[in-house]
């Protein structure tokens, strides 16, 4: 025989010996198998048919199935096989589907390959928590309420649950919260019908208290059990933050941090927690000669005073440039009973500024009727005695402003505040649409920026306000606008402009009129 003769016999014989194992019936898939969480349904499939094709009724059972779980099992076509239990697994249920004694294909041929196949739900878990995890204002001694997917042996919690505390090297262990403590505090969380109670409710506190401001995680530990004896395979943890100490905090309008108090804002009280009304409804403002301003309690919608709140509001306007004591009464405590953490800061002596500089206009666009004595109200306090502005004109526009004569000069210009107009032919709708638009668009940023570009600039006319009563006197004055047409008037301050942007630069305040 020859060598080819003798390689082809020897190949042959061996892919005969091959075959059969290649073409044995096996499972070619199983799920779920290890750790699963809500289980419903377990899936087989077999690689050759195992019963009938469009037999409904098929009788063949492929697995005996060792599980504490009820369910049914199908064949949904002659290959796949479901079993679904009658509801979704809790925590600590395991599971093993083994194949049958003598179970063959539909074409009697036998099973080879895995023939048992488990998977468990895995120990308890928390599947949600109060207060909600990642909430910064857990108490010090805070008591957690935890839903879990499964129960939970005490002996397992208490070994595996701790919890860790920045500034704390050691783990903090748990407590278990039982009894009529238990009942009251899932009665003011859940309500007193128990069928709204959630299942496998368990309540934990720290062995011991929380620093205030701390950051603090829960770990729900590797061990902890189910009573059937499975166990969490992996840490699980819920991140918290502790709230900050209880402490009352002032506040006031500043035109700048190192300034004292804007005279005509409120002045007001922060708590950093909830405290009762009627604890904190005496404090008092006192200022010069003695007045006092009480505290503005938060109302409802119905028009009563809230229980619980969390400030006072002092209402303005002050006296400027004076001194004032804020007073509250001793032995505050918020709604968790802790005594104000800097109730030594007060009597608090606080202070107002002067009126702040003002140039403003009632709106970005108004309308005035024409009259000869036609006026822009403008309201002024606090400005430069004479402040730059001009006057523009555009092509085809007239004089814009009529000068007053000198004898209104001396009666009534004790200061000038300067300013800029422009006034747009009648007939150029599209550049009144322009300049209402461009002056309505300008935010906080813009206010260093005059309205007018470098190109409309060169044609400005320059006038002045009267300012009757002096530079700081809070009044509303008027611009002359005696022709009919539609202006851009715009206000230039450099006192306003140290008060509001914080920098040695002018501010600007723009409007448009038609009259």
């Amino acid at each position: 025989m020859s060598r080819y003769l003798r390689f082809t016999l020897g190949f042959l014989l061996l892919s005969c010996a091959w075959l059969p194992a290649q073409q044995s019936a096996r499972v070619e898939s199983f799920s779920p198998q290890g750790t699963a969480k809500k289980v419903r349904q377990v899936r087989a499939r077999f690689s050759e048919p195992m019963v009938p094709f469009g037999d409904p009724l098929a009788r063949v059972l492929p697995f005996d199935v060792e599980c504490a779980a009820k369910g049914t099992g199908r064949w949904a076509d002659p290959r796949n096989w479901i079993f679904d239990f009658d509801e979704d697994l809790q925590a600590g249920v395991r599971c093993t589907f083994r194949l049958r004694q003598g179970l063959k294909t539909l074409a009697g041929r036998d099973i080879a390959g895995e023939r048992a196949f488990t998977f468990s739900t895995g120990g308890p878990a928390i599947v949600s928590a109060r207060p909600y995890e990642g909430s910064r204002l857990i108490d010090e001694e805070q008591i957690f309420v935890l839903q879990l997917d499964g129960e939970a042996t005490q002996a397992s919690v208490l070994s595996n649950v701790y919890f860790t505390v920045a500034g704390i090297r050691e783990r903090v262990g748990v407590k278990l919260i039982s009894g009529a403590q238990r009942d009251e505090i899932l009665r003011s969380e859940y309500g007193s019908i128990p069928r709204y109670l959630p299942p496998h409710l368990l309540l934990l506190q720290a062995a011991r208290r929380f620093p205030p401001g701390a950051q603090v995680s829960l770990v729900w530990g590797r061990g902890v059990a189910s009573p059937s004896g499975v166990t969490t395979d992996r840490d699980q943890i819920l991140s918290f933050v502790v709230r900050t100490p209880f402490t009352a905090t002032f506040h006031c309008m500043r035109e700048n941090e190192d300034a004292d108090c804007v005279p005509i804002a409120p002045m007001r009280i922060s708590f950093s927690a909830p405290v009762a009304a009627e604890m904190v409804s005496a404090a008092s403002l006192t200022g010069p000669n003695g007045k006092k301003w009480p505290p503005k309690i938060a109302k409802t919608e119905d028009g009563w005073e809230e229980r619980l709140i969390q400030g006072l509001v002092f209402e303005g306007p002050f006296p400027e440039k004076s001194s004032f004591t804020l007073t509250l009464p001793r032995g505050i405590k918020d709604d968790s009973g802790r005594a104000l953490s800097n109730e030594a800061s007060f009597p608090l002596s606080v202070k107002t500024d002067a009126y702040p500089p003002l140039a403003k206009f009632a709106a970005d666009f108004g309308i005035l009727e024409f009259t000869k004595d036609a006026v822009l109200p403008v309201t002024l306090r606090n400005v430069e005695p004479e402040v730059g502005a001009s006057v523009m004109q555009v092509r085809g526009g007239e004089g814009m402003v009529d000068p007053p004569t000198k004898e209104e000069e001396k009666r009534r210009f004790l200061g000038r505040l300067e300013g800029k107009i422009y006034r747009v032919p009648s007939d150029q709708v599209s550049q009144m649409l322009h300049w209402i638009d461009k002056i309505e668009r300008r935010n906080w940023d813009d206010r260093e920026t005059s309205v007018f570009g470098p190109v409309t600039q060169p044609q400005a006319r320059a006038f002045s306000i009267p300012k009757p009563n002096g530079a700081k006197a809070f009044e509303v004055v008027g611009i002359p606008l005696k022709s009919p047409g539609f202006y851009v008037v715009e206000l230039k301050s450099e006192l306003l402009g140290a008060a509001l942007l914080g920098a040695a630069k002018p501010m600007y305040v723009p409007t448009t009129v038609l009259v």
